[in-house]
């Protein structure tokens, strides 16, 4: 099967948590695949929220705006997430800036103290199977010609990406699955324990796990949530049901 493959950088990332009551708005630790597939409607050229809103406004509720255009369009596309960070995690600062627009804040001067949690040299290598849909067609042509119809970000437009090594590779099932290399749901595998540190093997184990937001509810448009792991340790049992393939020496799980 063929891939879309690519690799997403930025200096900076904010992917805001919306479950935060405090002075600093967090980021999740690693791109969303809701946050993914907003990234990609953009340089599809798909509708998002504002539009969903004014379409809802205009028409009232229907099936074609029961979900923004970019995730009616490409919710089906499986992906796969594969964190280059150190052990999978990257380093995150606190910023702390001012917003002194009118209409930002009933604050004494108008000046509202914004902190938030930035990711610091984000980069994650993705893949997007090819599943025949209208949707991939669209992101290969544009991707592989170096087109965008709007300008792609990671979290918010103060935090531009970076999209290079752009190409076309192919899936192979895994003859033998040791580890996944990639983000994987919770529920996918039994892990067992770490491999044993050799004078060939020098890694250390690590093990990220966070809820992120996974897909999007029908009525609210709120965030479905799913555990997601990324780990070394090793893998005992696979879910039947997990899409798992080979591919530039990783073992990739797609969802």
């Amino acid at each position: 099967m063929e891939a879309l493959a690519f690799e997403l950088k930025g200096k900076t990332a904010f992917f805001k948590k919306p479950d935060v009551n405090a002075n600093v708005y967090f980021t999740y630790s690693q791109i969303p695949k809701i946050a993914l597939l907003g990234m990609l409607g953009a340089i599809a050229g798909y509708g998002g929220y504002h539009e969903q809103k004014r379409s809802i406004q205009e028409e009232g509720p229907t099936e074609e705006n029961q979900y923004p255009e970019f995730y009616m369009k490409q919710q089906h596309l499986q992906i796969g997430i594969v964190p280059k960070g150190d052990r999978s995690y990257f380093s995150r600062k606190i910023q702390t800036f001012n917003n002194s627009v009118g209409y930002a804040s009933g604050e004494a001067g108008n000046n509202l103290v914004v902190k938030e949690q930035w990711l610091e040299h984000p980069h994650w290598t993705i893949y997007i199977a090819d599943d025949g849909s209208e949707a991939y067609q669209v992101l290969k042509e544009q991707m592989m010609n170096r087109k965008t119809t709007f300008v792609p970000y990671l979290g918010k437009n103060d935090h531009p990406a970076d999209i290079h090594a752009v190409r076309i590779v192919h899936l192979q099932s895994p003859n033998e699955v040791e580890r996944i290399h990639s983000l994987f749901q919770a529920t996918d595998a039994e892990l067992g324990g770490f491999a044993r540190i050799t004078k060939k093997n020098q890694e250390k184990g690590y093990f990220y796990r966070e809820n992120l937001p996974y897909s999007l509810d029908e009525k609210l448009n709120s965030y479905v949530f799913k555990e997601m792991i990324c780990t070394n340790r090793r893998v005992k049992t696979i879910n039947q049901d997990v899409m798992l393939s080979e591919v530039e020496d990783r073992i990739v799980s797609f969802y």
